[in-house]
């Protein structure tokens, strides 16, 4: 009980202050703020000049993030360094109510669907064959291709939260993350080195070059590697490692032939290769292993010898070794013409991808289960052209279409292992399947936006979208005949958005919206069973939003408060069991089976009170929750969820950093960064909140609420910069995510380890 009640008053403490935050942010945006004429944005402003600003395209048209009407957050190039942002959880850490979990591995297919774990404002892939949200890497959707790209030479990233379907539309219901690369400049020959060594054996080299060709072509390229030993050790003599080898690459050309037209094009590959997943077992057999292990010599969980999480965080036994390489091309053609009044904007682009997983699929030191091969390929292809009004008139519009599609095969072998103890043979074939989709979406959209006086303005806008879904699927199922089946099915839809924009003074800026978010529906076709029919899926996001920078560039205090009612929530059931006839049976499938609902606040406060020193401090608080869920299958049963919080929808999200600079010479600073960041209790799946739902032991189904603390220190000058950093300083015992395949030693997670390193950068 006394552990209970602290716990209680922990959390209580921490909503009060989190309130206190939220308070303390609106009494300082309700302050006066000095008019004063606003000069045109520009990528970077001197220190002492105030606050730097940061020039998005969240509404496809270059304008100062204070300026758009939308709840974003960006990171500059600098940002990026400063903060040692290398991945989507880095940034994501940084984003008010938005939640990433860790993963087996960076991108392509994952273990099993509960893997990849992101969330913006609750929304998330609860199920469906599209994804919740858009990755897009210099305007083409990528999502795809590669959920995790390498920020590699980057200019800038944007996350935009709620739905964004008049321009980014596929998979933009949740929300947006844009991702923009470094271009070629004809201003003159220039580069950077990077290098960076750390724990657990960690090193990474990149680097970038800029060449102008002429004075109206420039080509710029980029690489980097990566390698690490890992971080988790296998005591198992002969499964293999935990270490990881990734590569990257870009090539970009930019031709601006006269002063209206410019064309950039673009290659990038990556080539990534784990050893092993390096997953750590929580010793909590899942109820089907459970039912099955009387039945077998060994006991349930297996290796016991090496402790289970959290008292044991770094060690495995896995009885063979795993294979996991992933590697990916993606090749973008822009071509932007604009004139006085009118500008033409084409995008083209083509990935591809290659997963390839084989070898260990029980995680434990018994050869029970082995993955003979899952095959992976991916291909994407679009085209889009938008035509759109040119200057600062009061009358802005935008038209434009595109078509996509996408292409997946897939290949799975499961057999089992000479020590499965279940009286299958050794090899013998658990599921052997293949499938093959499409899915073609064409869209038309436009977008208006008139300035009825210098400080109100109206938008509207709206997509129509149309997407066909063929599907064809072989399966070996226990031994059992070989089936096929095959479907088409097509969808419609048209997304409207509503913006109201009104100008306090040239320092606050006040909007509201109302925007639709949509996701196509399908089928799935189980050849041992009946096709199943979902349909799509639909949310509405209002949004009221403020945006101000006060004390002459000082302070920047942008306030969101959004609901989002989502309806037909497509949510993906699989459970594992046995038949009447004592087989093993592994049943998925899709329904509309759920409606939800998310509310909540959002904050974003960073200020720069003197040169020397520059305060952050970003807050989420959400409330997510399923609305109507009474026919949710788990493997717990079918159960009702009705009132239960969406996965991978903590309440609080809070981050929080302070930087102080001092100069140590003409030439050179030295700085002392430090962040802190909260996350409150969260699930990553449907079948974790079932197993809590119906009495289970929180441990590992539910992810606990943590804290994390980060230190860097550094000297830089304009030419070069080497810092040391340390990374959950005070090791923390948390994990983002359980992955429930924990087969004979249970579900396992992927638990947090103090990182530390030194990083240092050279520009020419």
């Amino acid at each position: 009980m006394m552990i209970g009640r602290t716990l209680e008053l922990k959390e209580s403490l921490a909503k009060q202050s989190s309130w206190t935050a939220i308070a303390a942010g609106l009494m300082l945006t309700a302050i006066p703020a000095h008019a004063q004429t606003v000069s045109p944005p520009e990528p970077q402003a001197a220190a002492d000049e105030g606050i730097t600003d940061i020039v998005v395209t969240a509404q496809r048209r270059s304008e100062s993030i204070q300026e758009v009407p939308v709840a974003v957050t960006a990171f500059s190039a600098e940002d990026m360094e400063r903060a040692n942002i290398k991945d989507v959880g880095s940034y994501f850490a940084s984003t008010p109510n938005v939640f990433i979990t860790d993963t087996p591995i960076r991108s392509g297919n994952n273990v099993s669907s509960s893997a990849l774990g992101l969330a913006i404002r609750g929304i998330s892939n609860v199920g469906g064959n599209g994804s919740s949200f858009g990755i897009y890497l210099d305007d083409f959707n990528i999502s795809h291709i590669a959920l995790n790209p390498h920020l590699l030479d980057m200019e800038r990233i944007e996350v935009l939260r709620g739905p964004q379907g008049t321009y980014f539309g596929r998979n933009a219901s949740a929300g947006v993350m844009s991702l923009s690369t470094a271009r070629p400049s004809t201003s003159g020959f220039s580069g950077q080195v990077d290098a960076m060594f750390g724990r657990f054996n960690t090193a990474e080299v990149s680097g970038a070059i800029n060449v102008p060709l002429s004075d109206t072509v420039a080509v710029r390229a980029a690489a980097k590697w990566e390698g690490s030993d890992g971080e988790f050790r296998n005591k198992h003599p002969i499964g293999g490692g935990n270490g990881r080898d990734y590569k990257a690459a870009r090539l970009s050309l930019r031709a601006t032939p006269t002063s209206q037209l410019t064309i950039d094009l673009s290659y990038n590959y990556t080539r990534e290769h784990d050893d092993d997943f390096g997953l750590i077992n929580t010793g909590v057999v899942g109820s089907f292993i459970q039912s099955i292990c009387p039945g077998v010599t060994f006991t349930c969980p297996v290796d016991t010898n090496i402790g289970f999480y959290p008292t044991n965080r770094r060690n495995y036994a896995h009885d063979a070794p795993l294979q996991v390489d992933n590697s990916y091309h993606i090749a973008v053609g822009r071509v932007q013409w604009e004139g006085d009044t009118v500008g033409i904007t084409s995008i083209t682009g083509f990935g591809s991808a290659k997963f390839h997983r084989a070898g260990e699929l029980d995680f434990s030191s018994k050869d029970f289960l082995r993955e003979g091969f899952n095959d992976n390929k991916r291909q994407s292809l679009s085209e889009e052209i938008r035509i759109q009004s040119v200057g600062n008139g009061p009358f802005k519009w935008t038209v434009g279409g595109v078509i996509a599609r996408d292409k997946i095969r897939n290949g799975e072998l499961i057999s089992a292992g000479k020590e499965n103890d279940i009286g299958l043979p050794e090899g013998f074939v658990i599921e052997l399947s293949h499938f093959n989709q499409s899915i073609v979406s064409k869209a038309v959209f436009a977008e208006v936006s008139y300035d009825f006086t210098d400080a109100f303005s109206v938008t509207l806008g709206g997509r129509y979208s149309h997407d066909t879904i063929k599907r064809a699927e072989d399966q070996i199922e226990f031994g059992g005949p070989l089936s096929n089946v095959s479907g088409k099915k097509s969808f419609d839809d048209f997304s409207p958005r509503i913006v109201l924009k009104y100008d306090v003074n040239d320092d606050v800026n006040l909007y509201a919206s109302a925007s639709k978010g949509w996701k196509s529906g399908g089928f799935e076709l189980d050849p041992q069973r009946a096709r199943s029919d979902f349909g799509a899926e639909t949310l509405w996001n209002y949004e009221i939003g403020l945006k101000s920078s006060l004390f002459d560039r000082k302070l920047r205090a942008n306030l969101a408060l959004f609901y989002i009612d989502w309806k037909d929530v497509q949510v993906s059931s699989g459970v594992v069991g046995v038949d009447s006839n004592g087989a093993i049976i592994n049943f998925a499938g899709i329904s509309n089976a759920a409606s939800a609902s998310s509310k909540g606040i959002e904050l974003e406060l960073l200020a720069a009170p003197t040169r020397e020193l520059e305060l952050g401090f970003n807050l989420g608080y959400m409330d997510a929750k399923f609305g109507s869920f009474v026919d949710a299958r788990t493997n717990f049963g079918k159960i009702d969820l009705s009132g239960k919080p969406l996965p991978k929808a903590p309440d609080w999200t809070i981050s929080t950093f302070a930087q102080y600079s001092v100069p140590v010479s003409d030439t050179a600073e030295a700085f002392l960064r430090g962040e802190y960041f909260h996350t409150s209790d969260a699930y990553t799946n449907v079948n974790n909140i079932a197993a809590v739902a119906t009495g289970q032991p929180t441990f590992p189904f539910r992810v606990n609420a943590y804290d994390k603390v980060n230190l860097r220190i550094g000297v830089e000058t304009d030419t070069f910069r080497v810092s040391a950093y340390v990374e959950n300083l005070f090791d923390a015992k948390y994990y983002t995510s359980s992955f429930d395949f924990g087969f004979a030693n249970g579900a396992a997670v992927i638990p947090s380890l103090r990182r530390w390193g030194i990083r240092g950068s050279y520009k020419f």
